[in-house]
């Protein structure tokens, strides 16, 4: 199992409870440091994207904030055109639920 596998497997089972992990608990979990998650992170979404999955990075939050990087909404907004013209909280709501749903149809 490749890390990305390992994020998307860690992110159903937090969906599954309805939360959001944040960086560095995520990062200990697969073994990389919380500043390099982006990479794993942006293939964990395109991947799920592609399969019309819920981009599962929309549960992973800072700590200071308490809602995704800035690059999530980036590759959000790339990756569904719905999301193109919302604002980040009403973007962000909207990518939850749809983990939380897809948690819990599963």
């Amino acid at each position: 199992m490749d890390r990305v596998d390992r994020i998307s497997d860690i992110l159903y089972g937090v969906a599954s409870g309805e939360g959001l992990i944040q960086y560095a608990p995520l990062g200990r979990r697969v073994g990389v440091r919380p500043d390099h998650l982006g990479q794993f992170l942006d293939r964990t979404s395109t991947r799920a994207a592609d399969r019309n999955e819920p981009l599962w990075s929309a549960l992973v939050v800072s700590k200071e904030s308490g809602q995704p990087s800035s690059g999530f909404y980036l590759l959000a907004k790339r990756l569904r055109t719905e999301y193109r013209d919302l604002d980040t909280q009403s973007l962000w709501k909207q990518e939850l639920q749809r983990c939380y749903d897809a948690a819990r149809s599963a």
